[in-house]
């Protein structure tokens, strides 16, 4: 076991005494789409009201959809929201001008994308849609029902049938090396978890049936979303419904 591929990775980003903690530049940390298919303006989201956070945090459970219903923009919007969203401008003379998001990111790489494979969402056509985070909107990228697609890459999980959506988050690996170096990896994996939290508070605060999921085939999640090789890794998926 000693030359796993486990003991390679966490050999190759610890950090050890003696070692400089790489802090280097920082590139765009929001994705463009050129000249997406549709551009769809979400409503914004809720701030106040719903239930409190620790009945929320007590009654969180990761459950597969059931009914096969379909769910709301506005729905979208908060579970969008809860893993990327916009909260604020940072103060003057912050050492970046980047906004604060809802999940934290060291030195503000931001390396997380989010994206959201919709079947069934109100008043939405079905294809695959990335969140804008700056304007709160979603650009389609890809048309159709992906729901075969979605299905077989995530191991032949047949809930997929009766999820109204899955949201899919991405880490763009140059914005997490460009600032730290190889142990930038890890924290790819640590912003996703944070993000995937918040994904299933806020649906369980909306009284959505939310699971989360990284056991699927990484090359055919990356091609349902065209992503480019490694450059962008899938890191998780969360299928939501009722």
């Amino acid at each position: 076991m000693k030359d796993s591929i486990g003991d390679k990775f966490v050999e190759g980003t610890k950090l050890k005494r003696g070692d400089t903690f790489p802090v280097g530049k920082r590139i765009p940390a929001f994705k463009v789409y050129a000249s997406p298919l549709e551009t769809v303006r979400l409503p914004a989201p809720r701030l106040k009201g719903g239930a409190g956070v620790w009945s929320v945090v007590a009654a969180r459970r990761s459950q597969a959809p059931e009914v096969g219903a379909s769910i709301t923009p506005s729905e979208i919007a908060q579970l969008l929201w809860a893993a990327q969203g916009v909260t604020g401008d940072r103060p003057k003379g912050a050492n970046t001008s980047l906004p604060y998001r809802t999940t934290p990111s060291l030195s503000g790489a931001y390396p997380l994308e989010a994206y959201l494979l919709a079947r069934s969402v109100t008043d939405t056509f079905a294809g695959v849609y990335h969140y804008v985070v700056r304007e709160h909107q979603l650009e389609q990228v890809k048309i159709g029902d992906l729901t075969r697609d979605l299905s077989s890459a995530l191991l032949g999980d047949d809930s997929v049938d009766v999820a109204a959506c899955a949201i899919i988050l991405t880490g763009v690996v140059e914005r997490a090396t460009a600032a730290h170096g190889e142990r930038g990896f890890r924290y790819l994996y640590t912003e996703a978890g944070f993000a995937v939290q918040n994904i299933l508070l806020a649906g369980t605060a909306l009284g959505l049936s939310v699971q989360a999921t990284s056991t699927f085939f990484d090359d055919e999640i990356g091609f349902l979303l065209g992503l480019q090789g490694n450059r962008e890794l899938p890191l998780s998926v969360i299928l939501v419904g009722r």
